[in-house]
């Protein structure tokens, strides 16, 4: 029952969702707490966070001029130590891309886009397949007799991204396993003094390599480098170290979790339901970015002034998240709802408006090339009988951790 407020307009009712990282799969209860309401109200960190349900609030969310991302209006009491918005930079040192609007924003995306131009990610896709033959390689090695079980995600699926996340920054080779244990803990930990941790070890990691970056090869970081230097710098060495951060957490975890979904489904159905053509590939992986989005709540917004949203208040200076994942889904759609004739058509896993994921392009052919390969190497590959698979997650991130397959 929704309850009026003064402006005449109805106040979202309270549900829950898994706001705290652990091993299981968020997205039952993600979709259930979004058939409460068109919007509903969270209880997080004492107060409340408003999250948008319905698919075509969500639309219009995400383009709305008086939902701001800047991060000037996150409120005092998200400012906590372990939290990825309360870990955000003095805006006077650096702005990220993600928590930015306007001509600030525009900048930074300006700045970006050569790097992610259509001739470079046509050449950062070689770099990928060259990376996927050798991790292949490596699990052929691996079978022992007629079959071998591997974990896809740990021996596959995620190497791929961190590898080439890694060498596209220009990343010394012994920076791989650091990233990887850094953003475990960073993303997935329960333990918000360690999550703390993990984010100073990250920021501390990226500074060293800026501020010496001697051990770097040619790449991103010393490509801004080149912009942050002399009287006329595009670019400040702030801004070098936080936007790699950015690009690290963006090109790496939520890349990695693409191709373990969209393997997920693959293996577990009959090897002739898979798909085999390259534009089976990609109607596969945009189905896989609708039903597992990496990010089914991604970055924060905020009201600017009370906003009427479908007959809902939402109040100025709320915290608001949208929910790619009720949005993606059909009115009666459950959690497991992978249809491959879908094609992952009009899903919101890459935002809308001005704030489109940048890097859509690069994600989407990073998957494709890591599918088309892993199931060329092994058609008759299969899920294991014995091992379970596993999840990690909350309502913002989610992936699976455990993908045991046998390879035969």
């Amino acid at each position: 029952m929704n309850t009026t407020t003064k402006t005449g307009l109805s106040e979202a009712p309270v549900t829950t969702m898994p706001t705290d990282p652990g091993p299981f799969d968020c997205m039952p209860q993600l979709l259930a707490a979004a058939k409460v309401a068109p919007v509903v109200r969270i209880p997080y960190l004492g107060q409340h966070a408003w999250v948008v349900c319905d698919p075509e609030l969500v639309r219009q969310a995400l383009t709305h001029p008086k939902f701001a991302k800047d991060l000037t209006w996150v409120p005092d009491w998200m400012r906590q130590p372990g939290l990825m918005v309360g870990s955000q930079p003095d805006p006077e040192y650096a702005r990220a891309m993600i928590m930015s609007d306007g001509e600030h924003h525009a900048r930074i995306r300006r700045l970006h886009a050569p790097v992610l131009s259509p001739r470079n990610t046509e050449k950062w896709g070689e770099r990928v397949a060259v990376k996927v033959e050798g991790f292949l390689d490596e699990l052929e090695g691996s079978r022992s007799g007629a079959t071998a079980e591997v974990n896809v995600v740990t021996d596959y699926t995620h190497r791929i991204p961190l590898a080439f996340i890694s060498e596209m920054l220009g990343l010394p080779p012994e920076a791989e396993r650091q990233l990887r244990a850094i953003t475990d803990v960073m993303l997935y930990s329960s333990d918000y003094p360690a999550r703390t941790e993990a984010v100073g070890a990250l920021y501390g990691a990226v500074e060293g390599w800026v501020r010496d970056p001697e051990p770097l090869a040619d790449g991103v970081i010393t490509g801004l480098l080149d912009s942050s230097d002399g009287p006329d710098a595009a670019v400040t060495e702030g801004e070098v170290i936080v936007w790699t951060l950015g690009m690290i957490i963006t090109g790496y975890e939520t890349t990695g979790s693409l191709i373990s979904a969209s393997l997920y489904e693959a293996l577990r159905r009959p090897p002739e339901e898979r798909p085999r053509t390259d534009e089976d590939i990609k109607a596969w992986v945009e189905e896989a970015l609708r039903v597992h989005p990496p990010f089914p709540h991604p970055t924060w917004r905020f009201a600017t002034e009370d906003i009427d949203l479908g007959g809902y208040l939402i109040p100025k200076g709320a915290p608001v998240q949208v929910s790619i994942a009720a949005a993606n889904r059909r009115p009666g759609e459950g959690a497991d709802s992978f249809a491959a004739e879908r094609r992952g058509q009009g899903h919101l896993s890459f935002g809308l408006g001005m704030h489109y994921c940048i890097g859509a392009s690069l994600v989407r052919l990073e998957a494709q090339i890591a599918v088309r390969g892993f199931l060329r190497r092994f058609p008759r590959a299969r899920l294991s009988t014995s091992t379970a698979v596993e999840w990690e997650s909350e309502w913002m991130i989610r992936r699976m951790s455990v993908l045991p397959a046998l390879l035969a």
